[in-house]
């Protein structure tokens, strides 16, 4: 007789909500960063940098959007796949509305959220569905957008 244990692997996933907006924050501070140190932004006025205060407002804002695309990812990875595919293009069409607020960080990691959770529902269900192409590609070219406009605008 013989007994077949298993146990689930205690690791964190790469398509996991907080790696994607830990790295939409990545990319919007080195944007950030880029534009300033590089002069490349076109506000039209040299700056002295950027204060303290400014500093603690942009990890403020960082902060209050990356709970909320983890929050609403984690939501979404427990259920369905079809929650998956809503949230996912929900947090995609939120981040090409934030584009407008590309200076939150918040189009960064809404987007990068959005991809991450059409591609765990492309791994669940072994296909891409409307929703979930949708999501792709609106998140994707969210990020991309608001990280050309952090480094140039």
């Amino acid at each position: 007789m013989s007994t077949l244990t298993t146990t689930e692997a205690k690791r964190l996933d790469v398509l996991h909500p907080i790696v994607a907006a830990a790295t939409g924050a990545a990319v919007f501070g080195l944007a950030m960063t880029a534009g300033e140190v590089f002069d490349l932004n076109a506000d039209g006025e040299r700056s002295a940098g950027v204060t303290w205060g400014e500093f603690a407002a942009y990890v403020g804002l960082v902060l209050v959007g990356g709970l909320i695309a983890v929050w609403l990812g984690l939501r979404a990875r427990a259920g369905s796949p079809d929650r998956l595919a809503r949230t996912a293009l929900g947090l995609a069409v939120a981040s090409a509305v934030f584009f407008v607020g590309f200076w939150s960080g918040w189009p960064h990691m809404f987007g990068a959220v959005a991809v991450v959770l059409a591609l765990e529902h492309r791994r669940r269900v072994g296909s891409f569905g409307g929703m979930t192409i949708s999501a792709l590609l609106i998140g994707a070219l969210a990020v991309a957008a608001s990280t050309v406009t952090c480094v140039l605008g």
